[in-house]
């Protein structure tokens, strides 16, 4: 369920918080904030509900040898409708993150996938997408300060 409401000085600092240590307890919160651990609970669900915020692990791709972090540089046939074909892509196995960008590319997919397991997906996955005209694949040999 969404909330439209938009967001105030309070709620940006504990999303600041958050994005530092996405497990401090909300009594913690509410110290470094000065406000009540009711206001902090309140906030957060009302920032989740409103999908601005979610919590969850993120895994660093530099420590888990047996995937790969790729991007796949997409461009898309001339009769698309690129959100649509972004929030399809979004949702295929392996996909961390589907973009839509400027430039030459029409979307930015991020995946994290066995190596040995690419070639299948992109040739039996993203290929079932009749929208999908080329892909570039860019391999990621080290990330610095990316989680996934």
């Amino acid at each position: 369920m969404e909330i439209d409401r938009e967001i105030d000085r309070i709620d940006t600092k504990i999303i600041q918080v958050l994005e530092t240590n996405g497990k401090i307890p909300n009594n913690e919160i509410a110290a470094l904030l000065n406000i009540s651990e009711g206001t902090v609970r309140n906030r957060i669900k009302k920032l989740v509900g409103m999908n601005l915020l979610k919590i969850k692990g993120l895994v660093n791709p530099n420590r888990i040898r047996e995937k790969q972090f790729v991007f796949l540089l997409i461009k898309l046939a001339g009769n698309r409708d690129s959100i649509k074909v972004a929030q399809e892509v979004s949702k295929l196995p392996h996909i961390k993150s589907v973009s839509i960008i400027t430039g030459r590319f029409d979307l930015l997919a991020e995946v994290f996938i066995e190596p040995h397991n690419l070639i299948e997906f992109l040739n039996r996955e993203l290929s079932k997408n009749s929208a999908v005209l080329t892909v570039e694949s860019l391999i990621v040999l080290k990330s610095f300060n990316k989680w996934i």
